[in-house]
């Protein structure tokens, strides 16, 4: 009798025990925050998922939340990201730049846009959806750049669809040779956004137009665009980009698109880049902000390229000021140099007074430009001092 109550006793002891840890772990459940499997890793590196359920895909409340913070990339260094790896675990660094059509024309994947297949564009280079997926796994946000305008395959293949030379007939072509399509074409326009949904449709988060403008560095007299109408007014860039970003709307991706860093002036630097005009119709807009590119006397400086805190801190002041009103949402997300053109040679010093800038500006992410593809790793793990001249 007494060996029954013991048992009794302890199968009571055990009941409540199991109850109380019960609910210990409910109460546990319902006060702890759910991770958030965007975001970057509190160094600034790339967050590990920390046993976190593997992402399916990309999400658009992902997006907006991230600091994005990229290198460029070529489409032949996209396509072995291994030497890549070490940069963006170690950095900063969090986003990519991948060319998808760069700006001789071709398409680095086997597209089943049947222009780009009739005019010969497409290369097997990339594959989109096993580089989104790769990215995605390692939690780096990924960005399509669509050359645009500027492409020596389209308007050679397609004469119709070309900017044309008044003296000729023929197609214009700039300085250096490089033809461009004709901006006010609607099948041009076609053309580059049935290109950018392939890519979001393989998962990236962002599609980046570039060279979305008129040409320039050429005999500019010259220019004629066959399908511009005679009572054409408004800005046919931000139609473009009207268009592209109603388009692109129901994938869920971030539309953006690179400008010149003098495009916040009042004639849009020449080429149409209109920012008011452009800004409404963009979730990020990239200004090249390379102080190499300024000419003697910008803001005031006989040498840019030896200022590029300033010159980083001055433009980011105009566009804030371009954009406040076409939108107050956009992300200001500036192309910097990480190269050196002129005097003086760029290093780590000259990087990273750019990044102190963007951020000084209010700004939290960046894009660096290094058409090699080699980046400075000093200036992406220390940034400056607060207490050094800013320049």
């Amino acid at each position: 009798m007494i060996g029954l109550l013991v048992l009794l006793a302890l199968a009571l002891l055990a009941l409540f025990f199991l109850l109380s840890m019960c609910s210990a772990l409910s109460e546990r459940q319902s006060t702890t925050t759910a991770p958030d499997a965007g975001q970057p890793g509190a160094t600034g590196g790339v967050a590990g998922t920390q046993g976190e359920p593997e992402a399916t895909e990309a999400t658009e409340a992902d997006r907006p939340q991230r600091p994005v913070r990229g290198i460029y990339l070529t489409a032949a260094s996209a396509s072995d990201l291994s030497q890549h790896l070490p940069l963006i675990e170690e950095t900063d660094v969090n986003a990519v730049v991948v060319d998808v059509k760069d700006v001789t024309g071709e398409v680095m994947h086997a597209s089943e846009v049947p222009l780009a297949n009739e005019v010969g564009a497409t290369r097997d280079v990339l594959d989109l959806e096993a580089l989104t997926t790769e990215l995605r796994e390692r939690e780096v946000y990924s960005i399509a750049r669509i050359a645009t305008f500027e492409d020596d395959i389209l308007p050679v293949a397609r004469p119709d669809l070309a900017v044309t030379d008044s003296a000729t007939g023929a197609q214009w072509t700039n300085n250096v040779g490089n033809y461009w399509s004709d901006p006010y074409n609607r099948t041009v326009w076609e053309y580059n956004v049935a290109i950018a949904k392939e890519a979001a449709e393989a998962g990236f988060d962002e599609v980046q137009f570039d060279y979305v403008r008129f040409p320039s560095d050429g005999p500019m007299e010259r220019v004629v665009y066959p399908a511009q109408p005679e009572d054409a007014s408004g800005n046919v860039i931000g139609d473009f980009l009207a268009y592209a970003k109603g388009e692109l709307e129901p994938t869920g991706v971030s539309v953006a698109a690179d400008v010149f860093g003098l495009a916040a002036g009042e004639d849009g630097a020449g080429v149409g880049q209109d920012i008011p005009a452009l800004a409404p119709h963009l979730d990020v807009i990239s200004p090249m902000i390379y102080p190499s590119h300024y000419p003697a006397g910008s803001y005031g400086f006989d040498n840019p390229n030896a200022r590029p805190y300033a010159v980083v801190a001055e433009s980011m002041r105009e566009f804030e000021e371009a954009t406040r009103e076409a939108n107050p949402d956009i992300e200001i997300r500036p192309w910097l140099q990480d190269f050196s053109y002129g005097e003086p040679a760029y290093g780590p010093r000259q990087v990273s007074r750019q990044i102190d800038a963007v951020y000084d500006a209010g700004a939290t992410g960046w894009l660096l430009w290094n058409p090699e593809n080699v980046y400075t790793w000093q200036a992406l793990t220390d940034t400056g001092s607060p207490e050094e001249e800013q320049q």
